[in-house]
């Protein structure tokens, strides 16, 4: 199958962009991006990004979820409790 750039959701292409930019800015490279656009950023750097699109993405869905418990430092986790329903391993 082949790969494709294009989001699943056309819709979601602009707040894809957005968060990406907003990352961008959160690791401090957004004013270089702007001035020189994300062609000329390095792999590692396009790479943190991508990762930490992800990361929150994650985030997003599992806080969506439920069952979440506040950690210490103010963000979400989901709860750790697995019933034997779930749990492959218990059969």
């Amino acid at each position: 199958m082949a790969r494709s750039n294009k989001p699943v959701n056309p819709s979601a292409e602009n707040a894809l962009d957005r968060m990406k930019l907003e990352i961008a800015t959160e690791l401090g490279i957004s004013d270089r991006v702007r001035s020189q656009g994300w062609s000329t950023m390095t792999s590692a750097d396009c790479g943190r990004v991508g990762g930490h699109m992800v990361r929150r993405m994650i985030e997003q869905y599992e806080s969506s979820m439920g069952g979440q418990t506040s950690t210490p430092s103010g963000t979400t986790a989901t709860s750790s409790t697995m019933t034997s329903q779930f749990d492959i391993n218990s059969k």
